[in-house]
């Protein structure tokens, strides 16, 4: 089942309380069948970004560094307004919408049961890009995280508009208490996106989420 984290509490709550009155009532017939008990499910903790990035350039980024100034000067007001866009249409809200759609355990090679549980964002990059150890408070002995740590737009000269993500896999199974981090990235053209006027955006927005759950399916690939 997969909730926001407002939901998630009660949801794991009434879920574990189901759990521990079944397995209750049934501990001494599995006691007298010399049964084990089964082990809980695994958790998967999803951090969303609130990164928007906007970078357009043009033939004068070839021409060394002076052309490459000079490209990112020319379109600095358009990148700020890309920019501010693309955390507006694909905030984390719509990024937890777009997973949902993607069986994540299946691809991040989990158990088909693993409790998703979708998380507030970090702002700091240092803490989502580089640290080994859990975000969550989470003890929980089956538990790995999925961090989206970049949203970018990009509109070149020769290959068009795309939209790139950058995400990292933490895996704490087998008591690992320090993850090896699995970064990648994905990406993929857009066609609607910027919106020219309002009666383009909802194809604008579809557009994204499109190219949001193609990139994280490039990711999870080498996963």
């Amino acid at each position: 089942m997969n909730l926001g984290k407002w939901g998630i509490g009660l949801a794991v709550a009434l879920n574990l309380t189901g759990t521990a009155i079944a397995q209750d009532a049934e501990t001494p017939v599995a006691a007298q069948n010399g049964a084990t008990a089964q082990p809980s499910a695994c958790e998967l903790h999803v951090f969303p970004t609130t990164e928007g990035q906007a970078q357009t350039t043009s033939l004068l980024s070839g021409m060394g560094v002076l052309g490459a100034v000079a490209d990112a000067a020319s379109h600095k007001g358009k990148n700020v307004s890309d920019a501010e866009y693309l955390r507006d249409a694909l905030g984390p809200q719509m990024q937890m919408e777009a997973l949902q759609s993607v069986d994540l355990p299946a691809e991040l090679s989990m158990p088909a049961d693993t409790q998703i549980v979708y998380e507030t964002p970090i702002a700091d990059r240092k803490i989502t890009t580089k640290a080994k150890t859990r975000l969550s408070d989470s003890s929980a002995p089956c538990y790995a995280e999925l961090v989206i740590t970049q949203n970018l737009y990009q509109k070149k000269m020769i290959y068009g508009r795309s939209l790139n993500n950058r995400f990292i896999f933490k895996d704490f199974r087998d008591g690992v208490q320090k993850a090896k981090l699995v970064k990648g990235r994905g990406g993929n053209g857009l066609s609607h996106f910027p919106p020219e006027n309002e009666d383009g955006i909802e194809a604008a927005d579809a557009d994204l989420r499109e190219a949001f759950v193609k990139n994280f399916l490039e990711y999870s690939k080498k996963i």
